[in-house]
């Protein structure tokens, strides 16, 4: 009986290795793409409908223009998500910045909303890159001014934007939003968010992914490459949330003194602001959850950044 229930356990775990090494990486970075179905028309806001080209894709995007802008900002959306993220908010954060008289250019990467899909895949920044470089070359072409410009980055979107920067995009500041800065982990953490079983369960089938893939980790990890960025950063980190964990955004804010580390306002889980995020809880909530603090916090780091700019 003894031996019969050791095989079986050992059948099963044996199972779940070769589910985790050759079925399982596919499904940890393959996204499918939601449409954008509201514009900044929802908010009051003037817009403008643009294409950016990015390789030999055409991106789909808007020019959100402030009437009397301080700054510029190119926003970037995070893994699965598009331009009007309902877990970030975004429609609502334009509508902030734009009282705060910040013009922002934002689009939808490649393999997300009504963009082009190329193979359908996450690379946690690693392919998605260019489309922000892409999109910095845009404002050049179509709005070029000595204002300063910040990159924004939420969840991958932070990961992008770190990628795009070690790839020599120009910025004068950026403003990073609980970013993917460990894959590995967050990869694990994805896992307990969607099944329910604990995250180390995960292990394996992410360090394939991590492999196969060739995703950035260890020395080429985002957070090894953030830590040796040289420029006012913004870490907007919410310390609960449940992808991309707070030991990481303390671990870069320990190392780089670039970096203004922002703990987000304590949320609860039964807060209306979270409504049918389910196990994702307070990933990217800031704004949605906390909008004068984010709004207060944004504001007084994007002035800094302003202040500091060269005279005119």
């Amino acid at each position: 009986m003894i031996r019969t229930t050791l095989w079986v356990l050992l059948g099963l775990v044996l199972a779940w290795v070769l589910l985790s090494v050759f079925l399982a990486p596919p499904h940890l970075i393959s996204t499918t793409p939601y449409p954008v179905d509201q514009t900044p028309a929802t908010r009051s806001l003037d817009y403008q409908d643009i294409t950016i080209p990015s390789d030999d894709l055409l991106l789909e995007g808007w020019w959100i223009p402030a009437s009397q802008p301080i700054a510029d900002l190119i926003f970037v959306h995070g893994a699965g998500s598009n331009r009007i993220s309902q877990f970030i908010g975004s429609l609502d954060f334009y509508r902030t910045l734009n009282e705060l008289n910040i013009s922002v250019v934002t689009m939808d990467i490649r393999n997300h909303g009504n963009s082009p899909v190329t193979d359908g895949t996450l690379r946690m920044g690693l392919a998605e890159w260019p489309d922000v470089v892409a999109t910095g070359q845009w404002l050049d072409q179509h709005h070029p001014s000595d204002r300063p410009r910040i990159l924004f980055g939420a969840s991958m979107g932070g990961s992008t934007v770190i990628h795009a920067m070690r790839n020599g995009l120009a910025a004068d500041a950026v403003i990073l939003l609980d970013p993917l800065l460990d894959v590995l982990d967050s990869m694990m953490e994805v896992g307990q968010v969607e099944t329910g079983f604990p995250p180390l369960l995960f292990s394996i089938a992410a360090r394939s992914a991590i492999q196969r893939y060739g995703l950035p980790h260890r020395e080429t990890s985002p957070l090894a490459m953030a830590k040796t960025l040289d420029l006012p950063i913004l870490l907007i980190q919410d310390w609960e949330d449940p992808v991309t964990r707070s030991p990481f955004a303390a671990e870069l804010a320990n190392t780089n003194p670039r970096v203004t580390l922002a703990r987000v306002p304590a949320i609860s889980m039964d807060e209306a602001c979270l409504d049918g995020k389910e196990e994702w809880g307070t990933h990217v909530a800031a704004h949605p959850c906390r909008p004068d603090w984010t709004r207060e916090t944004v504001s007084a780091f994007i002035q800094s950044v302003v202040n500091q700019a060269p005279s005119l």
